[in-house]
């Protein structure tokens, strides 16, 4: 029996999740996983009815659904010849379908928006649904162009032990590219304008930052990926002013769910949220 858990993507026959396909479809042929393409579509509550709906609502539905995953399957055939592709389609509300999913998941892949999202939204409520609650990493697929699959990966690191799960996913990816890890250490969390009248530079040491910061996190995990090429960046802003800024021309930017000023409840960090909403390439949360 196989057990490898599947790549899997939501469609909804939006643009933005045909993107998603085109994403995900490459990126589960990359890691030799296969890719589950899912739809879900949930039945009309009948407010007031006491019979049953009728079998023929729901066999429109399904066909409805197969039509969705039909289309998306030839597009990720497109996109990725040898990717290992299969369908399935979820009678229910896309949100709780997508999660239930992802819990048999490597990976999960969404569009930033559907069909049910205000244009104007940054995140949809089934993408943003996702990243806050999903156990396995969700990749967030917005409208940019992607890059080059060796592109560099960009990865946000902090002295805090939430950022080691997805310095660990960061390193797998670049590996399984060939690609250079961007590990960007920002040491302030208020922006450099906040503080006029101090000489920053002159009270602290920026390579004291990284020697101390960067060298624990990524020691570790340079050691089991000696063939990944590491680029270290030190920072005084922001985090995610300095992730987003790095995201352009990058394959894909690794955050963790939250970061070191994370509240131990809180399910999604402000940078996080901001690297979401503006990186120029998809976003990746992994879970701490």
């Amino acid at each position: 029996m196989n057990t490898v858990k599947p790549v899997v993507v939501g469609t909804d026959g939006s643009a933005h999740a045909e993107r998603a396909v085109q994403w995900a479809a490459p990126y589960a042929a990359l890691h030799d996983t296969p890719l589950l393409i899912a739809t879900a579509t949930s039945v009309p509550v009948a407010y007031g009815m006491d019979a049953a709906l009728p079998q023929e609502l729901f066999d429109a539905l399904r066909i409805d659904g197969q039509r969705l995953v039909t289309a998306a399957a030839h597009t990720a055939a497109m996109a990725a010849p040898d990717a290992n592709v299969r369908t399935e389609i979820v009678l229910g509300a896309s949100g709780a379908a997508m999660l239930k999913l992802a819990e048999n998941a490597s990976t999960l892949v969404v569009g930033a928006r559907g069909h049910g999202s205000v244009a104007s939204a940054i995140l949809g409520s089934v993408s943003s649904l996702v990243v806050r609650h999903a156990h396995c990493p969700v990749v967030v697929v917005g409208e940019d162009e992607p890059a080059a699959t060796d592109s560099p990966v960009i990865v946000g690191v902090d002295d805090s032990a939430n950022s080691d799960p997805a310095v660990a996913a960061a390193f797998r990816e670049a590996a399984a590219r060939g690609a250079t890890l961007v590990a960007v250490h920002a040491w302030s969390d208020v922006p450099v304008a906040a503080f006029p009248s101090i000489q920053v530079r002159d009270r602290y040491d920026e390579e004291k930052v990284a020697a101390e910061v960067l060298t624990k996190g990524l020691a570790p995990l340079r050691r089991e990926h000696p063939n990944v090429i590491v680029e270290q960046v030190v920072v005084m802003d922001q985090p995610d002013s300095a992730l987003v800024d790095k995201s352009a021309g990058a394959a894909l930017v690794v955050v963790g769910s939250r970061g070191r000023g994370g509240v131990a409840g809180l399910l999604l960090g402000s940078t996080s949220r901001k690297v979401l909403r503006s990186a120029a390439c998809p976003v990746m949360v992994v879970k701490s």
